[in-house]
């Protein structure tokens, strides 16, 4: 008795357990019915038949499927005789039957890709922000053509000679007058003499003509700026020889560095002190003529005559001299006080005795004008 008991059980959980299982296949089916195919797939769904209405048990083609696709998917279309469901591979639509109700999508139109050729520019960024700026030198450039720079004049004393010729008597004596409406041409000389100074190629006699001259026209050019006036003794405090100041090379000269330091000391020349002229009475008088590298040995010659033989200068006879205070004062370039009667034979046209006292006149500073 309990083996039929317990085979009726079996035979109803095993009945039980179908029928369940058909519930839930059949379940499943109505699910996948009823879901809303994806627009975006074309797939067909062949459905497999029972042995009654299939005996063959065929898939359905293409065709079938096109039927099958216009049943609305609800429970009722579904028979429970159903056993299978078969997924065809959806790229295979081949026949390219479309399910009805299904939206049509049109065929993409072929996307013309125009190549282009892009330059990218990599700019390299610091933490100071990049500007695009010119730079300028500090001379722009010209397309005009810039005038050469005119080249200096070159050394010449004849200016000077032209306004000593002019306002010089042979005497020596000076027209200051003259030579004040003359200043501008005097300055331009002096100016002249400044940016040509001494080079060491120069012979020593065109180095001496040229401190020689630039001596003259300081003091003259003084003489001028305060005339009219007596004597030279009467500007800066009778102390023009110190204070008077031209700039040649670089280097600050004054009257006393020309006369003893350019020309006495450099080519041990004592008639220079006849070439010189301190603008007095009693001076040796000034040439009136400018010295040059050609006339120098000869005017100074001349000018040591000249004044050794004056009167107004020097009383000579064959027992006594009355000398110029300049070779007092100057003894020493003269080869000292006692070559002062040595020098004068030399250039007295009086026989003098070398046992002949010497003595000084007194300095006359009155103005040597005309």
């Amino acid at each position: 008795m309990k083996q039929v008991w317990l085979s009726l059980f079996l035979v109803t959980m095993f009945t039980i357990a179908c029928s369940g299982s058909e519930t839930t296949e059949n379940n499943t089916k109505q699910r996948e019915l009823t879901s809303t195919p994806d627009p975006t797939e074309d797939v067909a769904v062949a459905i497999t038949t029972s042995a009654t209405e299939h005996p063959e048990g065929e898939i359905i083609g293409n065709e079938a499927a096109t039927n099958a696709a216009t049943a609305s998917p609800t429970p009722e279309n579904v028979s429970s005789t159903q056993t299978d469901i078969v997924y065809p591979t959806p790229a295979t639509n081949k026949s390219n039957v479309v399910a009805k109700n299904e939206p049509i999508k049109p065929e993409p139109e072929p996307v013309q890709v125009e190549e282009t050729t892009t330059t990218t520019t990599t700019t390299t960024t610091s933490s100071k922000p990049t500007t695009n700026t010119t730079t300028t030198t500090s001379k722009p450039t010209s397309t005009t053509s810039v005038a050469p720079k005119p080249a200096k004049p070159a050394l010449s004393h004849d200016a000077f000679d032209a306004l000593l010729r002019k306002y010089v008597n042979s005497s020596g004596n000076v027209n200051y007058g003259g030579f004040q409406k003359d200043k501008a041409k005097l300055a331009s000389y002096l100016e002249l003499l400044k940016n040509n100074p001494p080079q060491s190629s120069w012979s020593k006699n065109k180095e001496m003509a040229y401190w020689i001259n630039m001596y003259n026209a300081i003091t003259i050019h003084s003489i001028v700026e305060s005339y009219p006036v007596s004597s030279i003794m009467k500007l800066e405090g009778g102390k023009i020889w110190d204070k008077k100041k031209i700039v040649i090379n670089g280097e600050n000269l004054t009257l006393n560095n020309i006369e003893k330091d350019k020309l006495l000391k450099r080519f041990k020349e004592p008639r220079v002190h006849f070439a010189v002229n301190c603008a007095a009475a009693s001076c040796p008088p000034l040439l009136n003529k400018a010295w040059t590298e050609d006339n120098i040995q000869r005017y100074y010659d001349k000018q040591a005559k000249a004044f050794i033989n004056n009167p107004s200068y020097n009383t000579v006879s064959a027992k006594k001299i009355e000398a110029s205070q300049i070779f007092n004062w100057y003894a020493g370039d003269f080869g000292g006080s006692d070559k002062v009667v040595p020098y004068f034979q030399k250039y007295s046209e009086t026989t003098i005795k070398d046992n002949a006292k010497v003595s000084y006149k007194e300095y006359d500073w009155n103005l040597n004008k005309q």
